[in-house]
């Protein structure tokens, strides 16, 4: 299944127009591989039970996934893993137009693949074709849309967006569609144990509960990627962690080689760099967007990253007014 316009789904009303897709949608939805991509500004999707999905968005804002107590949000720098039973909602509100883009795998697709990895040829060989099925849990925190996994996802979605996949039931198209959810699951396995080996920096801090420090930490980093265009605190940032300020800056640097704030200013300087290629927001809304507050501010991170700073800057506005 591939979706080109995100579907038509409750709360909207349901209409004489929308009957028939909203059956077809209920018979196929969460027993296939499926891909829904569409641009908005303002929509929302109530909290439902899904199957193993990756997500990513281009432009404007970002989309908000909403899970239990946390809110993520995905954007072009950074995609959410959400393992199998996930129960979430989604939410875009922007300015500008988002591309949302949600991979969906059917069941135990995930877990028919993490066997064959963990098999080596000759036990493939003796195996004669039949499969198996390995338990798998992704963490569910956001994490850079770089690498392998970053190309393979904007390579997929630019395929879509070329026409490839149009009539998903013929053989072809159906095969295709197979192949490329199997070639994306590979490079989330292949990534998952470097973003779960990180906690071994943290072995100088506490040689217990690495995987809950970790989590905590990751807690923290989702919040402050989700609201960085907020005024973000180390109080409020150091108890979505559950940590004392002491403890949380400690092993947030341990982890990231720099205190959160000083993580949190990248972050954003990021973001802003981002927001300079859009020749329609000012400066101002370019700070304010980005979370860094006032254009000296902005000014002053971009000469940090190395920038051309606020001269620069003000003749790149000016030439494009």
């Amino acid at each position: 299944m591939i979706l080109r316009e995100l579907p038509d789904l409750a709360p909207r009303p349901l209409t004489p127009a929308n009957a028939g897709f909203r059956q077809w949608f209920a018979e196929h939805w969460g027993r296939e591989n499926a891909i829904v991509m569409g641009w908005s500004r303002n929509v929302e999707f109530p909290p439902h039970t899904q199957t193993l999905s990756i997500k990513r968005a281009w432009g404007g804002e970002g989309e908000d996934y909403l899970l239990p107590a946390r809110r993520l949000r995905v954007d072009a720098g950074h995609c959410l893993i959400l393992n199998q039973g996930g129960h979430y909602g989604a939410r875009i509100r922007s300015r500008e137009p988002v591309l949302s883009f949600g991979v969906f795998f059917r069941p135990g697709l995930a877990a028919e693949l993490a066997h064959a990895a963990r098999q080596t040829l000759p036990e493939a060989l003796a195996a004669d074709g039949e499969t198996g099925s390995l338990g798998l849990c992704f963490a569910e925190h956001l994490r850079p849309a770089d690498g392998a996994l970053g190309a393979e996802l904007a390579g997929l979605r630019d395929a879509i967006l070329a026409g490839r996949g149009e009539r998903i039931g013929d053989g072809d198209d159906e095969a295709w569609l197979e192949e490329r959810m199997q070639s994306l699951l590979w490079r989330m396995l292949e990534a998952e144990p470097g973003w779960r080996s990180r906690s071994g920096s943290l072995a100088a801090l506490s040689r217990g509960q690495h995987a809950e420090l970790l989590a905590r930490l990751d807690r923290a980093t989702d919040y402050m990627l989700s609201c960085r265009a907020e005024a973000l605190m180390l109080d409020d940032i150091a108890a979505v962690a559950r940590l004392s300020k002491y403890h949380f800056v400690r092993c947030f640097r341990a982890l990231h080689g720099c205190t959160p704030m000083a993580w949190l200013a990248r972050q954003r300087t990021e973001q802003a760099l981002c927001l300079l290629q859009d020749a329609t927001l000012s400066l101002d809304e370019v700070a304010a967007r980005s979370g860094l507050g006032s254009r000296q501010t902005l000014f002053r991170q971009l000469k940090r990253r190395g920038g051309a700073g606020g001269q620069a800057l003000r003749a790149r506005l000016s030439e494009t007014s």
